[in-house]
């Protein structure tokens, strides 16, 4: 979706947690970036180290 300026306006869907909603983002840039975490951080605005992170615990929830 694009706003009257010509900016990139995202849809937030209905009905997600903050989590979900993360994950997804995170997901999303990755796939932009082909895999490349340094780039995905940087879009993101976070630290490599903070998206490992993230990635990490989201793995380790999927395993429990």
């Amino acid at each position: 979706v694009t706003d009257s300026g010509g900016a990139n306006q995202a849809r937030i869907p209905t009905g997600m947690t903050l989590e979900e909603l993360e994950r997804q983002a995170i997901d999303q840039t990755l796939e932009q970036h082909d895999g490349n975490r340094t780039r995905a951080a940087e879009e993101l605005g976070i630290s490599v180290r903070t998206l490992q992170r993230r990635l990490k615990n989201e793995n380790e929830t999927q395993s429990t």
